[in-house]
């Protein structure tokens, strides 16, 4: 059995023992054969408007925890998301979450406007490492101090591409700079270009740039020079080193 197909079925057997207790404490009509109908055609393609508000809720409960007995993850998570029940929605979160489908439970959690599970998701995957979760669930809660601290953490890790993402969301001017330094002297020239790019510090991208030409690294010098908008190197390098 492939990975993705034993993680989903731990997430549906959560589910459904959960959706029993749900149906064990809510009286429920008997709807016959109409949940398995509504699932087989999709509740995005039936029109629902003569049942009451009640009645659509019940109904739609059903089958949502009908899809998550099947499997259906997505179709019950549409299910829970036309009547609005994000607790339903949270705990399938939850249960992402629990088997460390860290990144499918932030997704849940930002349908279900959970953001106090997010900023919790989003400290534990920065305690174990998991700096892409961790970044997608604060960016879903704009929470701005937390996501320096991932990228302060990041740049120790030499995570370039997270510290980026990060500074570059947060727009952080002197963030990038020291980025960017730190790349400059590791060498790690591209992640220092575009973290000087990204800064908008053309008189660092052209300090960088001379470094390449020492080094011999004629193409990326030129690009670099490019984004330096330094015309007077870049054509140098055009007309001299470069192949016509």
């Amino acid at each position: 059995m492939a990975e993705d197909d034993i993680f989903t079925k731990k997430v549906v057997n959560n589910m459904v023992e959960s959706s029993r207790e749900t149906l064990k404490s809510a009286p429920t009509k008997n709807f016959g054969k109409l949940v398995p109908a509504l699932i087989e055609k999709g509740i995005e393609s039936v029109n629902l408007s003569m049942f009451d508000d009640e009645t659509r809720v019940q109904l739609l409960n059903e089958v949502g925890d009908e899809c998550l007995r099947k499997g259906k993850i997505s179709q019950a998570v549409k299910a829970f998301m036309f009547i609005g029940n994000k607790d339903r929605l949270s705990k399938i979160g939850q249960n992402y979450e629990n088997i460390g489908m860290f990144s499918d439970a932030v997704d849940m959690y930002v349908l279900a406007e959970d953001n106090q599970a997010l900023a919790r998701l989003g400290q534990k995957c920065l305690k174990e490492g998991k700096f892409a979760d961790s970044i997608k669930a604060y960016k879903a809660i704009n929470e701005r101090h937390k996501l320096l601290e991932v990228g302060e953490e990041c740049m120790k890790r030499e995570k370039w591409d997270s510290a980026l993402e990060i500074f570059s969301f947060l727009d952080s001017k002197e963030k990038l700079i020291e980025l960017g330094d730190k790349c400059f002297k590791h060498p790690f020239f591209n992640y220092a270009a575009k973290a000087y790019q990204t800064a908008g510090d053309p008189d660092r991208l052209t300090k960088l740039g001379d470094e390449c030409i020492k080094q011999g690294l004629v193409k990326t010098a030129y690009d670099i020079y490019v984004s330096a908008g330094n015309e007077t190197m870049a054509t140098f390098i055009k007309e001299n080193f470069m192949k016509k």
